[in-house]
């Protein structure tokens, strides 16, 4: 959730036109409200900074496809219309959490994932309608499915999160049912793409790897916080 309301944040004044600009704006603000309220769920509120933004890169567990770097406006939707598919879901699998504050966190999570959803599919639809647009939207789905999976590449604790009632569904469950979504919502856009890509997260890139340009991407999250670390804001 940081990391990509981090990088849906860089459309920030730079959107194809002024609604979709504030539309955008206002999708990287809920992510990023998210993972504030996840984080201080277990990192003390004067921690949260600098547990967020100076941890060593290796300790990062976000996943490929949120830290893509998307610098066209037909990958940054892509990737939105990808993520948002299987947030949704990851946020269903946590509204039966045997953890209260997880369970209240999701619910609430699921009232602001109608828009980014809605919002998604209806630009997926337009882009699908237009000769010019579907094949700059095609190149970006092939650019950006290899990656895809990698929301599913489940973390070591997994079975124990299950056995424990901290989420209700396993990430195998939750990407088969993602991928039926996607290939289902591309045939209602009348997009193509190959669906092989969206097989198997251990063809992506592990959450215990960092992206290309994720060093980069590092630094500018925090440029400000680097200004003075002991600032209290």
């Amino acid at each position: 959730e940081h990391m990509v309301g981090s990088r849906h944040a860089n459309w920030i004044g730079m959107g194809p036109f002024l609604e979709e600009d504030l539309a955008f704006c206002s999708i990287a603000q809920d992510e990023l409200g998210h993972a504030l309220a996840l984080f201080g769920l277990f990192v003390p509120p004067e921690d949260i900074d600098r547990y967020a933004l100076l941890r060593d890169r290796s300790d990062y567990r976000s996943c490929a496809l949120a830290e893509l770097e998307c610098p066209t406006w037909d990958l940054a939707l892509v990737r939105h219309w990808l993520y948002d598919l299987g947030e949704d879901l990851r946020w269903q699998a946590l509204e039966g959490s045997s953890v209260g504050a997880v369970a209240d966190l999701a619910r609430q999570a699921r009232n602001d994932e109608r828009f980014h959803l809605a919002h998604s599919a209806m630009f997926m639809g337009r882009v699908g309608a237009d000769p010019d647009a579907r094949q700059r939207v095609e190149s970006a789905l092939a650019a950006i499915l290899p990656e895809a999976p990698s929301l599913w590449s489940a973390p070591e604790a997994e079975g124990d999160a299950i056995a424990e009632g901290f989420v209700t569904r396993t990430s195998e469950d939750l990407a088969t049912e993602w991928r039926s979504l996607v290939e289902s919502q591309l045939d209602t856009f009348g997009l193509n793409a190959n669906l092989d890509e969206l097989k198997s997260p251990s063809a992506s890139t592990p959450r215990t790897e960092r992206t290309p340009r994720f060093d980069d991407f590092h630094t500018s999250l925090g440029e400000v916080i680097s200004l003075d670390t002991t600032a209290i804001w």
